[in-house]
């Protein structure tokens, strides 16, 4: 599609929401405002999820005047719930287009700070937003100017040529709410043109919310190895591609069976979509990136005074390589080591030198953790504290 395609600004954007790309404009927002306000406005995101925790550990939810979808906390002693998008906003903000996002996007408004280390570590791997910070600071610019006075729009456009993003930029940015979709499975032709999907909160590592294991293995049902990670509670939707993208009924019991049939296939049509875009790209081989120290691959470390050592990781424990001497050293005297395991830390010492401290991403269970001489290597093994749990990294600052 060319800018020359004789359609109208208006008549473009509806051609690209037919085809399930997300646009939110300003008109947008203002739509879905004034739809979710009034004395007899529908109950918020956040108002549903309250109401659920008030009602009994087996009872759903009450509103049923919307379409379905699901609660997928984080909390393992919490139940999954449906709750509803609510048809008022549907008929404002449709046909087209998926209207989860604009409806929950206010339920990760939830005023926490981002981590200024993880934030700088993640942007340095441009591991945020599709690895492409440059674009991400750039749509916020977009945001910002769709949303100040025209008298404020020149100076902000002024600020905005070469933007960049900081952690504070990005808390303001997210501050109302910052929605990610991750595919479990895609609308096709073998599915009924059906797609399911996890809605989380776009900067949920960085604010360091504690793992959603049932999210993860939820993707890995789906044929996701390993199971990637997901942060704080999360939402589950359906959408139907055709005859135009919009969002059809998925219920707590669709995700919580594994016999259901958009579940059994999903891996194959993952599989399947993935070659499709390799085919289309001219890449070969595709595959999802292996999180740090998993697949029996030891990632490398250093620490802060400088020593190098080696870690690996599965969903019940983390193992760390230790050199203690040099190559020409003579063989290692195990009474001069000295361990130190604490529920967020691991201290080796070797005849009162510091060989490694390092803080964990997460805690351990001390009572779970020993160590075993490997000829001049100290090989530690720790219990982690929440089994299914895969750490970004090691270490709690990057």
């Amino acid at each position: 599609m060319s800018n020359d395609d004789g359609m109208t600004p208006t008549e473009r954007e509806q051609w690209l929401r037919d085809r399930g790309v997300q646009i939110e404009s300003s008109a947008d927002r203002r739509k879905a405002e004034s739809a979710l306000s009034g004395t007899d406005r529908p109950l918020s995101i956040m108002e549903q999820v309250q109401r659920l925790s008030l009602s009994d550990s087996t009872g759903e939810n009450d509103v049923t005047d919307g379409v379905k979808f699901v609660y997928l906390p984080h909390d393992t002693a919490k139940p999954i719930k449906t709750v509803c998008l609510p048809l008022r906003l549907v008929d404002a903000l449709g046909p087209a287009g998926d209207i989860i996002p604009t409806y929950i996007k206010s339920f990760f408004a939830d005023g926490r700070s981002i981590d200024e280390k993880i934030f700088k570590d993640q942007a340095a791997k441009q591991n945020l937003f599709g690895g492409d910070v440059a674009k991400f600071a750039a749509n916020v610019q977009k945001e910002k100017l769709a949303t100040v006075s025209e008298g404020e729009q020149a100076a902000a456009k002024e600020e905005g040529e070469n933007p960049t993003l900081s952690s504070s930029a990005l808390m303001n940015a997210t501050a109302g709410g910052s929605v990610e979709t991750f595919a479990l499975v895609r609308p096709s032709k073998t599915n009924k043109n059906e797609g399911v999907y996890i809605y989380l909160d776009e900067v949920g590592m960085l604010k360091h919310l504690p793992l959603n294991t049932r999210a993860s293995q939820l993707a890995q049902q789906c044929g996701y190895h390993p199971a990637p990670n997901f942060y704080g509670d999360v939402f589950v939707g359906r959408v139907s591609s055709k005859p135009m993208l919009h969002n059809i009924d998925i219920e707590s019991g669709d995700i919580m069976d594994t016999t259901k049939e958009w579940m059994v296939r999903a891996p194959q049509e993952n599989v399947l979509w993935q070659q499709a875009i390799n085919e289309a790209t001219g890449r070969s081989g595709e595959t999802q990136p292996n999180h740090a120290g998993t697949e029996g691959v030891a990632a490398e470390a250093t620490g802060k005074d400088g020593n190098s050592y080696s870690w690996l990781q599965n969903e019940e424990e983390i193992e760390l390589s230790v050199p203690l001497i040099g190559d020409g050293d003579e063989k290692v005297n195990k009474s001069l080591i000295k361990v130190a395991f604490q529920p967020q830390k691991v201290i080796v010492k070797y005849n009162n030198e510091c060989k490694v401290e390092v803080q964990l991403y997460s805690k351990i269970d001390v009572d779970g953790c020993t160590w075993t001489l490997d000829k001049k290597n100290l090989v530690i093994t720790c219990e982690k504290a929440r089994n299914g749990e895969i750490w970004p990294r090691l270490e709690l600052s990057g």
